[in-house]
């Protein structure tokens, strides 16, 4: 082992002698060429040495801080979408509460085709309650207008689906009269939901 460090400086020494006498016998043009390269590739080491301990962490943390930016938008419009929801299941509750206190929906037909001026033109109206599901029993009301014109049963409609109540139309066919081409025979299936 001490053969070993002895001959390590030795060789050493040899290498930095012979480097040394090489430049000793170059050109004064030659040594400026060299130093120019030397120059230039310790500029380029330094560089890269600079890029790798400055310029990648900063780009890496900045990518970092931008995609926690976005998973915080995301989670902020994720939240305000939760919140809306809440709000909307806190309302549809209100009026299933509020519903459960005698809501016919019969006679809330028959109250909005007296707005909407056909009740003269209901023929049918057959009540079904269809199986509980879920806590909730549900009511389907198939009504049967005829010889009602298009604007008429369109304000119906409307009035239906922007009912306070939690109402759906299920079915609805509209037919074209053979002996009065203007009006409309209307077939019509609306369910409501309700608490149990």
């Amino acid at each position: 082992m001490t053969d070993m460090t002895a001959r390590f400086p030795d060789a050493w020494k040899n290498g930095i002698r012979a480097i040394w006498e090489r430049w000793n016998r170059l050109t004064d043009r030659e040594k400026r060429l060299l130093s120019v390269l030397g120059t230039v590739l310790a500029l380029y080491a330094g560089q890269k040495t600079v890029d790798i301990l400055f310029v990648a962490p900063y780009e890496r943390y900045h990518a970092e801080e931008e995609s926690l930016r976005s998973d915080i938008l995301l989670a902020q419009t994720l939240s305000q979408e939760i919140r809306r929801n809440q709000d909307e299941i806190r309302t549809r509750t209100l009026r299933l509460v509020q519903d459960r206190a005698g809501f016919s929906l019969i006679s809330y037909l028959e109250q909005e085709a007296t707005q909407a001026q056909i009740r003269s033109s209901i023929t049918q109206m057959t009540p079904r309650t269809l199986p509980p599901e879920g806590g909730y029993h549900s009511v389907l009301v198939s009504l049967r207008i005829e010889n009602v014109d298009l604007p008429h049963v369109l304000f119906f409609l409307a009035r239906i689906e922007r009912s306070p109540h939690l109402l759906r139309i299920t079915r609805l066919t509209m037919e074209r009269r053979f002996d009065h081409h203007r009006l409309l025979d209307v077939h019509l299936d609306v369910q409501s939901i309700q608490s149990s």
